[in-house]
C-alpha cells in the first residue's frame, strides 16, 4: 500500500495543500485564498475539504501517514504557533493538538523558512551539504540554517530569523517592532517602498525589476541599495557560520541578476576571506514548492522515526 503525506504551505494570502510521495513526488497540489479573517475553526475547516480533495486525487490503495505544516510563525517543541505577524489570531494557538483531533493523524509543523531549507536540502540546491544556509526572499525575507546536516530551530522554534537582523539601527520600522531589519530592505514589499521612495512609480517588485532590465537608473538604485544590506547581513552570517553554500530562494529571488554583484561585492568585504571563499552562493532549486516538500519530508521523517 503506497504512503503519502499531505503537506501545507500557510501563508498570509493562499494556503497550499499537496499529496505528496515518499521520494518527493507531488501527486496532486491545491491552492486556495487563506481564510480571512483566519481563525482556527476557518483554518481546521478549510484544511478539512482540501484533504479531501486531495484524498480524492489519489488511487484507492493510498494509505496517508501524515498531515505536515510550514507555517510563517515560532513553532515551539509542542506545537503552539509564537510570533505569527501575518495571522495574528493564531498566536499562542496549539496547532499540533488541534489538527490532530480533526484529521485523526500523526501531525508535523515547521518554520515556512525551515521547511524551504529541509526541501532544498531533499531534493535541490543543498542537497549532500552539511552546513549551510538558506534565505527566502518574498513579501517578508525568511531563513534557514543547516549545522551538521540538521535543521536548526532552536529551542522556542525562533532560531535563524534572518529577516530581522538589524541592518539600520534607526532605520525603516519593521512589522515585528524593531527597526531597519533586513526584511525592509530586501524583500519584494521593501523593493516597491525604495522604488517609490526613489521616484518610481511602479506598483510591484516584478515592475521594478523590468525597469532595471531597461536600464533604469532609480532602479538601478534600488537593487544596489538591496544587495549591499543582504551583503552585508550574509557577511555576518559567514563570519558567524562559516557555511558551505547559501542558497537564496523565494519569489524575489528572480531578481537575482540585479543584485547579486552588490551582494557578493559586501560579503567579500564584510566577511574573512577564507570564511567568504568557501560560501557559494547559488539560487534555490525548487522554487514555490520548497516548503511544501520541506514539510512533507519532516512528515515522513517523523512517521518512520
Amino acid at each position: 500500500m503506497p504512503d503519502r503525506v499531505l503537506a501545507v504551505d500557510l501563508g498570509g494570502t493562499n494556503i497550499r495543500m499537496a499529496a505528496v510521495a515518499p521520494e518527493g513526488v507531488i501527486l496532486h497540489q491545491i491552492k486556495n485564498p487563506t481564510p480571512n479573517p483566519c481563525t482556527l475553526d476557518a483554518l481546521l475547516d478549510l484544511s478539512a475539504q482540501m484533504a479531501d480533495e486531495c484524498r480524492a486525487a489519489l488511487h484507492s490503495g493510498d494509505e496517508i501517514l501524515g498531515v505536515a505544516y510550514g507555517v510563517p510563525a515560532n513553532v515551539t517543541s509542542n506545537g503552539v504557533l509564537q510570533g505569527f505577524a501575518n495571522i495574528p489570531a493564531l498566536n499562542g494557538v496549539d496547532l499540533r493538538s488541534a489538527l490532530r483531533d480533526k484529521f485523526e493523524l500523526p501531525i508535523t509543523i515547521e518554520n515556512d523558512a525551515t521547511a524551504a531549507a529541509i526541501g532544498e536540502h531533499w531534493l535541490g540546491a543543498a542537497k549532500g551539504i552539511d552546513n549551510w544556509i538558506m534565505v527566502t526572499l518574498g513579501t517578508g525575507v525568511g531563513g534557514g540554517i543547516f549545522v551538521n546536516g540538521e535543521p536548526l530551530r532552536g529551542p522556542d522554534g525562533g532560531a535563524a530569523k534572518i529577516g530581522h537582523i538589524c541592518v539600520e539601527p534607526d532605520g525603516h520600522p519593521c512589522g515585528c517592532g524593531s527597526n531597519g531589519c533586513i526584511e525592509q530592505y530586501a524583500s519584494a514589499t521593501a523593493m516597491e517602498r525604495m522604488a517609490k521612495e526613489a521616484g518610481m512609480e511602479t506598483t510591484n517588485s516584478h515592475e521594478v525589476f523590468d525597469a532595471w532590465k531597461n536600464g533604469d537608473e532609480p532602479a538601478k538604485s534600488v537593487f544596489e541599495r538591496m544587495g549591499r544590506y543582504l551583503g552585508i547581513t550574509l557577511g555576518g552570517l559567514v563570519n558567524t557560520f562559516n557555511p558551505e553554500l547559501i542558497v537564496i530562494g523565494g519569489g524575489a529571488a528572480a531578481a537575482w541578476d540585479a543584485f547579486i554583484a552588490p551582494l557578493n561585492a559586501e560579503i567579500k568585504y564584510r566577511a574573512f576571506d577564507g570564511s567568504a571563499a568557501r560560501a557559494r552562493i547559488v539560487k534555490g532549486m525548487l522554487g514555490d514548492d520548497a516548503g511544501i516538500l520541506g514539510a512533507a519530508r519532516s512528515a515522513f521523517l517523523e512517521a518512520t522515526s
